[in-house]
């Protein structure tokens, strides 16, 4: 459902063992207790507080600052096929009724990541990364092809 890792013998993975050791690569999820690992209950609590204070620091917050770098749908391109939904890890892509009946992406930047998956998968060459569009990366290649090798 918060599409957090599981490991073989059905426990949750943390983002990372060090350096996140109560966040999940999902935001805003956090792992404390048994639902880790088999602990004895000081563990279970410590971590508990770990997640407690690291929760807080998200919400006693104003604001949210998103990603910088987010997917964004073309709807003129879009034809509601679906693939960008069941590729985005985070949720961020839904499809969204139109008047016509038909369906349209839309992305949600606050849960979007940047990760590029929905882009990358697009049929229609609909969804496009904000400072990685298509005309920008070409742009760039073309330069790199312009530019004489060795300096010369």
């Amino acid at each position: 459902m918060v599409k957090v890792p599981i490991s073989k013998d059905g426990f949750y993975f943390e983002a990372h063992q060090k350096l996140r050791p109560v966040d999940f690569a999902t935001e805003g999820v956090y792992v404390a207790g048994a639902a880790h690992w088999p602990k004895f209950m000081d563990e279970c609590i410590a971590q508990a507080s770990g997640a407690a204070s690291r929760m807080l620091t998200v919400i006693s917050k104003d604001k949210i600052i998103s990603e910088g770098i987010t997917a964004v749908a073309n709807p003129d391109r879009c034809d509601g096929c679906g693939v960008c939904v069941g590729c985005c890890d985070y949720n961020a892509v839904s499809l969204v009724e139109q008047a016509n009946g038909g369906s349209k992406s839309f992305v949600n930047a606050g849960l979007c990541k940047g990760c590029g998956c929905c882009v990358a998968s697009c049929p229609a060459g609909a969804m496009e990364q904000r400072g990685f569009r298509s005309k920008q990366i070409i742009a760039e290649i073309d330069a790199c092809l312009d530019y004489p090798v060795g300096g010369e």
